[in-house]
């Protein structure tokens, strides 16, 4: 009947939303498994290195104001911001919830702005160490950001083989075998004047057309692996539509989190995949 065929729809889009929200967790939360065995894996040519930059981009046209600002702070940080961004990348999975500031924001293309607490309440739902144990991140590429001495972006490009059962939930996708080579994502760690982590942007893809998970980086790339096909592109009508119904299930987490939570510095009003807010 048509009723019990729009209630199957809705179950599963509750389903992928549900995946899609524990997909959130990239890359400080949903992986620390990684931080506890990478030591032990093979690591090919890539290492937590930094890379060398020019103080200021030659440039004669001057950097336009936007809300990101707040995070330069007084532009003068009192401790070396690479080597805690080193420390902090060599101890995922270990490093204490004290190093998050207070008004700490996650976002990613698709997700977010998510609150420390939104981001970590989606622990322990998915089985990432158990579907893919052998998952290698391959960090590579630190740089402190020119224009913002607390910000440091990093490279990372993901590989894992999909040997164990992914459990999401309520929903159990059975090991295929496939392997994921994902593209090249930059993320960013910004932090405070106290030392503390602010703000991180994550998943953000170099080129689409690299690898074989159709641009989809990290965790969204262990689940396309896993054959949950969910749409990964900003401004996706269909995403946005999931996204806001999985909200309905209190259970599953957030996308976003709800408007009195996050913190005020945050002033885009785009949400989980919504386009890109024109006054960002």
């Amino acid at each position: 009947s048509r009723c019990a065929y729009n209630q199957q729809q809705k179950t599963t889009m509750m389903k992928m939303n549900a995946l899609l929200l524990l997909a959130c967790t990239l890359p400080s939360v949903s992986l620390a498994f990684v931080g506890n065995s990478q030591a032990n894996r093979p690591s090919a040519t890539f290492s937590l290195s930094s890379t060398a930059t020019d103080k200021n981009p030659s440039t004669s046209i001057e950097p336009q104001p936007q809300f990101l600002d707040y995070l330069k702070f007084d532009g003068n940080p009192s401790f070396d911001v690479m080597a805690k961004t080193r420390e902090y990348l060599d101890n995922r999975g270990k490093n204490p919830e004290t190093i998050y500031s207070d008004d700490y924001v996650l976002r990613g293309p698709v997700i977010g702005p998510l609150t420390r607490k939104d981001l970590t309440s989606t622990q322990g739902q998915l089985n990432i160490a158990e579907a893919f144990p052998d998952t290698q991140t391959n960090t590579f590429g630190l740089t402190q950001d020119p224009e913002n001495p607390y910000r440091v972006f990093y490279f990372e490009k993901w590989r894992a083989t999909h040997t164990g059962p992914l459990q999401a939930g309520s929903t159990t996708m059975p090991p295929t075998g496939n392997i994921m080579d994902g593209p090249v994502h930059v993320n960013t760690v910004c932090w405070n004047p106290e030392g503390k982590i602010v703000y991180e942007a994550v998943g953000n893809v170099v080129d689409r057309h690299e690898g074989n998970t159709e641009g989809k980086a990290a965790v969204f790339g262990l689940l396309h692996t896993a054959g949950v096909k969910i749409p990964g592109s900003p401004g996706s009508a269909l995403l946005r539509l999931i996204q806001r119904l999985g909200h309905l299930d209190k259970s599953t987490g957030r996308s976003f989190s709800v408007e009195e939570d996050i913190p005020a510095w945050w002033k885009s009003k785009s949400r989980g995949a919504d386009p890109t807010d024109p006054s960002d």
